[in-house]
């Protein structure tokens, strides 16, 4: 019995300067460019199979047998569901996620709806026959920026956004082909480093939106046995009116100001859940909940989304490796990228 198999070739073109900015990418022609090169093993973590991947599920000229002849576009799309870790960890955290949900108010649907709306013209202008145009994906964060002023809170340790199936799908695989789009541009980096102790890069899905949370537990800690000492000296007004403008008022304002993800992360907990459980529970509670958020909430996936078009953007270097100056180039380039996988490699990893 023959096994399928599946041919992946793309440009990723890179903008001249001392920047990592990839502009667009390119879908081989399935009939000439694979003549030039020949397909190797996807990377060790299939960053350049999950991008391809990706933009073929989220690229509707794609699907078009014209467009990529030999392309098994079901087989393409299970592929994907099966590679990428990303939607598993979202899994798991759902029946947490409702939990909260449950105990807090939600984003008005309308709203959501508009957001989708918005977010879909938006990024349909991004598409190509031939690929997906990067700058052009990058006026998404105008949109974000439009929801959050709607929403009245940020992304940050929102639990109350419900969006559509389809929608939230898109979302996944959006995030998918930044993510895997940024390691295909480290693993590049990184094979002309001389000493990678100190110059090579990385990506990590926690610590790069979440560089600190075990600080943000501590902060979180502080803040809301603030909040419950000084409940006294809140609400209306009593004789200890100057005890609340002399020292709850002040200090409400520092922690707002130096532990602003703190605050978030206490003030969007019901707080029903915080109160039920004691100082130990609680500190572990409140690193698992910011997991939670970032791994498998709606929020969360739009607050990732967000910081890897910043990097597009800005540059990576300029969002998540600062410690690293990237080499100067004069002019575009472009990475060429060919792998091939088979139903052992997509199915034997999901086993793995």
């Amino acid at each position: 019995m023959k096994h399928k198999s599946l041919r992946l070739g793309f440009d990723v073109t890179m903008e001249k300067g001392t920047t990592w900015k990839p502009l667009q990418v390119q879908f081989w022609n399935q009939e000439t460019d694979f003549k030039k090169f020949s397909p190797s093993e996807p990377f060790k973590y299939m960053a350049d199979a999950l991008t391809a991947l990706s933009l073929v599920k989220l690229n509707n000229y794609i699907k078009s047998p014209v467009a990529t002849p030999h392309l098994n576009y079901s087989f393409a799309l299970d592929a994907w569901k099966n590679l990428d870790p990303h939607i598993e960890l979202y899994e798991r955290s759902q029946g947490r996620i409702r939990a909260l949900q449950s105990h807090l108010p939600v984003v008005d649907p309308k709203i959501c709806a508009a957001f989708e709306h918005q977010f879909n013209e938006s990024f349909d202008l991004a598409m190509k026959p031939w690929g997906v145009d990067l700058s052009s994906l990058c006026h998404l964060l105008e949109t974000f920026s439009w929801f959050e002023k709607q929403v009245g809170s940020p992304f940050l340790y929102n639990f109350g956004l419900n969006f559509s199936k389809p929608f939230m799908e898109k979302l996944h695989c959006l995030y998918s082909f930044l993510y895997h789009l940024r390691g295909i541009v480290a693993v590049d980096h990184n094979a002309h480093v001389a000493d990678h102790s100190h110059e090579a890069v990385k990506v990590d899905a926690i610590s790069d939106y979440l560089p600190r949370a075990e600080y943000i537990v501590n902060d979180a800690l502080l803040y809301w046995n603030f909040k419950k000492f000084s409940q006294p000296f809140a609400g209306p007004k009593t004789p200890d009116t100057k005890v609340e403008k002399l020292f709850v008022d002040p200090m409400e304002k520092a922690f707002h100001k130096y532990s602003h993800n703190a605050c978030h992360l206490v003030n969007n907990l019901p707080k029903s859940f915080v109160n039920s459980l004691n100082p130990v529970e609680l500190e572990e509670a409140l690193y698992l909940v910011q997991m939670d958020w970032l791994l498998g909430s709606p929020a969360g996936l739009c607050f990732k989304i967000r910081e890897e078009l910043f990097g597009l953007q800005s540059g990576y270097e300029k969002i998540f490796w600062k410690d690293v100056e990237p080499k100067p180039h004069a002019k575009p380039f472009a990475l060429h990228l060919c792998c091939e996988l088979t139903e052992e490699a997509i199915y034997g990893a999901k086993a793995a």
